[in-house]
């Protein structure tokens, strides 16, 4: 069994009547207790918040306080009634050029040469018409061989060409942009 003893607090908890008894730099109550060293370093922190603080401070009042200048004047922007004028005439539509017509002395076995595309190509089709799909583009200014045609389709007519260098080159071409040209 434990003994009882009345006074076991005053043995384990320091009371008014005790403190700052001890040994001189132990501590005790009060401020002159405190070690210098405590005193030098909770003067850093204080410091060291004290500018970080002001930095923030001028961070979020930069530009808000007046430079002494002069102060510009508001602008207060008004708007500007619109000049009335008579009714637009009717804007012009572009009409495309029409395309240039077929040479009357295309014939089969004559040579003739890629001409007005406006350096876009001619469109070498797999029949002759729009419809047929496009398998190649001759360039303005090639030569092939005429070996079909004239076919009527979707207002042109289509010869047959061929490729002098390249036999497996063999399409559908609009007549339109095609002319005549002496052998190569």
């Amino acid at each position: 069994m434990h003994n009882y003893d009345p006074n076991w607090m005053e043995d384990t908890v320091p009371s008014p009547r005790t403190a700052g008894v001890g040994a001189p730099g132990e501590g005790g109550s009060g401020l002159g207790g405190i070690p210098v060293r405590i005193w030098v370093l909770g003067a850093l922190v204080g410091v060291v918040a004290l500018a970080v603080v002001a930095l923030w401070a001028v961070y979020l009042l930069r530009g808000q306080v007046p430079s002494g200048g002069p102060t510009p004047a508001p602008i207060i922007w008004t708007p500007t009634p619109a000049p009335t004028s008579p009714p637009p005439s009717p804007t012009p539509t572009e009409t495309a050029a029409p395309p240039p017509t077929a040479s009357p002395d295309i014939a089969i076995g004559v040579y003739v040469r890629v001409t007005g595309t406006g350096d876009v190509g001619l469109s070498l089709r797999e029949g002759p018409g729009p419809t047929y799909p496009r398998v190649d583009i001759a360039l303005e200014g090639e030569v092939f061989i005429v070996v079909d045609g004239p076919k009527p389709a979707g207002g042109y007519d289509w010869w047959k060409v061929r490729d002098p260098d390249n036999a497996e080159r063999e399409w559908w071409g609009a007549g339109n942009f095609l002319e005549p040209v002496a052998h190569p």
